[in-house]
């Protein structure tokens, strides 16, 4: 069992999406919203984002798609609150040397995916960032280059939060913003734990206490949710 510790260096960048109407009354999708801004529409997504520029380390976690978008506009809790309840698929990857980028490698190694992100990435995070285009390369070849801004109609965002805390809350109860989080589950030792299998690897979150109706105080993704796993320097 491995593991990689959300220390001090990681901060938090967390993507909504709302649904909108336009000026014909049709349905769009907006991601770039100021919170003022967000009382007449509907948030259907979000997506967390961590980054460590001293580590070289991004982690991306999606989560549980909703198909009827009311689950995310009826629970709402701080955005310094990410809840594991709602994890879906986990993407490990590293910051490069000039920040210009984050890529992905596959576990058998021949798929490489790479973010170009704007502004770079330095020890100053900035307040928000986007992924301009995203490459697709296997077996050393570039398969695909999307351009995001061209591909979207609305930029891939991503907002920067001041702290993070990582919880396990069910749906329908209120997290309370400024407490200890006493009914709730938070990470144990601000850890990820990973063990690597023949087929990939599984993630585990331990917590200070059990979990929901469970005698277990961790839980477990296997490694069908993990697309691209910890790469061996990450730490």
């Amino acid at each position: 069992m491995q593991s990689v510790e959300l220390d001090s260096t990681y901060n938090f960048y967390l993507r909504e999406v709302y649904k909108d109407k336009n000026e014909k009354n049709e349905n769009i999708l907006k991601t770039n919203v100021e919170k003022k801004d967000t009382a007449n529409k509907k948030r259907i997504e979000v997506e967390y984002l961590l980054l460590s520029w001293a580590h070289q380390n991004a982690i991306y976690i999606t989560t549980i798609p909703d198909k009827y978008q009311n689950y995310y506009a009826s629970n709402f809790i701080a955005d310094t609150l990410i809840n594991a309840y709602d994890f879906s698929t986990f993407y490990f990857g590293k910051i490069t040397d000039d920040g210009e980028s984050i890529f992905f490698v596959s576990n058998d190694g021949k798929k490489v995916i790479t973010w170009d992100i704007r502004p770079f990435i330095t020890g100053n995070f900035s307040k928000k960032l986007s992924i301009r285009e995203i490459a697709v390369q296997k077996n050393d070849l570039v398969e695909n280059v999307i351009l995001l801004n061209k591909a979207l109609e609305e930029p891939v965002t991503f907002n920067h939060e001041n702290n993070f805390t990582i919880i396990y809350a069910t749906p329908g109860k209120k997290v309370a913003i400024n407490t200890d989080y006493p009914e709730f589950c938070k990470l144990k030792d601000q850890k990820i734990y990973f063990n690597a299998g023949i087929h990939g690897s599984n993630i585990y979150f331990r917590f200070d206490k059990n979990v929901a109706d469970s005698k277990d105080s961790a839980i477990r993704f296997d490694y069908h949710r993990t697309r691209y796993a910890p790469l061996r320097e990450l730490h």
